[in-house]
């Protein structure tokens, strides 16, 4: 979970982020059984460890290749996928990557909108984001393009909006091989693999930006010390975020074993609500924000309470992540495009799932 200002070989922005961070196929199995644990840092331990925990607390009835170790360690390594692309340091890629990571709810206020009335479709938000500048001026006068080279400072984020696509991508995944299983003799081995792959790759990308929206940090203008008003006297320290993501975990030396016990079960998410439950995940979250700063001033955070808060959001991320997971597998239908493709036109009667 890593504002782009965080990266390490980047140059520092306001407007960064910080990362939390089989059966009988035979190129899947080849393809998992060379991806050996990666030695990774700190932040990306957290990803990792909101990811074994999703794995861990799949229900009985996913496939049982999905709970391969292989590519269980697969999705730990893709869990850290997008915060390597800022390693590209690429304007493009910086526009289109970096605000999803994050969404800065206080600064809904600025467009007269609150978590409750937040658009649900990307364009949409952006739309209304537009819109208000132009009728507001006088509120965003500040603003200097040339200091925003990826333009992403007019924006307070897009993570909700990230979430919501990748899981329909998931669940997309899911119904190519569903309709591939379905109809097993019109389709080879190596397409069933394929699409297994497919379905990892998308599992562990969603699992990043799950992962950020598990850490309070990520959902606050106050995301790398406070900023503004401060009455309450707490910390400015830019190396907040990092201490949170990383710092904190490495200290109290967190793994996925030592809070497995504790590990919840998938987090409901109906596919009709899926929009609200997002919303719902992120304003839990957000309520973390002044609790966390809290146990910073009061030096608590670097003792059992601050242990117990990160462990807190690392379990809660964990739950989540399993619960969209699993969401998007329910969500999977079968393609009938895919269906006339595959059998010449003449759908023919459904098959025995292997």
């Amino acid at each position: 979970m890593k504002r782009a200002s965080d990266h390490s070989n980047t140059t520092r922005n306001p407007r960064g982020a910080r990362g939390l961070g089989a059966g009988g196929c035979g190129v899947l199995a080849a393809l998992f059984l060379v991806c050996a644990p990666p030695v990774q840092a700190w932040d990306e331990a957290g990803h990792a460890i909101v990811t074994r925990l999703a794995c861990e607390k799949l229900p009985a009835d996913m496939p049982k290749w999905l709970k391969e170790p292989a590519v269980c360690r697969r999705l730990e390594y893709l869990s850290s996928e997008p915060d390597r692309w800022r390693g590209q340091h690429n304007v493009h890629l910086d526009h289109a990557n970096n605000p999803n990571h994050y969404i800065d709810i206080e600064d809904f206020e600025l467009y007269g909108l609150t978590l409750a009335t937040l658009p649900p479709l990307r364009r949409e938000f952006i739309d209304v984001l537009a819109g208000r500048r132009i009728a507001h001026p006088d509120k965003f006068g500040d603003y200097e393009r040339r200091r925003d080279p990826s333009y992403t400072k007019l924006s307070p984020g897009l993570l909700p909006y990230e979430i919501a696509e990748l899981q329909w991508k998931v669940a997309a995944s899911w119904t190519t091989l569903k309709t591939y299983e379905q109809y097993r003799s019109y389709v080879t081995d190596e397409m069933i693999d394929n699409a297994r792959q497919n379905i990892v790759y998308q599992m562990g990308i969603i699992s990043h930006f799950i992962g950020d929206g598990s850490q309070p940090l990520h959902t606050t203008r106050h995301h790398n010390g406070w900023v503004g008003s401060n009455p309450k006297g707490y910390t400015t320290d830019r190396g907040f975020h990092a201490y949170i993501d990383g710092g904190a975990i490495e200290d109290f030396r967190i793994t996925a074993e030592s809070i497995g016990p504790r590990a919840k079960a998938p987090r409901a998410i109906p596919n009709e609500r899926y929009w609200a439950e997002i919303c719902r995940y992120l304003g839990e979250t957000f309520a973390g924000v002044e609790p966390l700063y809290q146990l910073e001033k009061s030096g608590d955070l670097r003792k059992d309470p601050g242990k117990r808060f990160i462990e807190d959001r690392l379990i809660e991320g964990g739950s989540a992540l399993a619960g969209f997971w699993v969401a998007a597998y329910q969500g999977a239908v079968i393609d009938d495009f895919r269906v006339q493709r595959l059998t010449g036109g003449k759908k023919p009667a459904v098959e025995e799932k292997p």
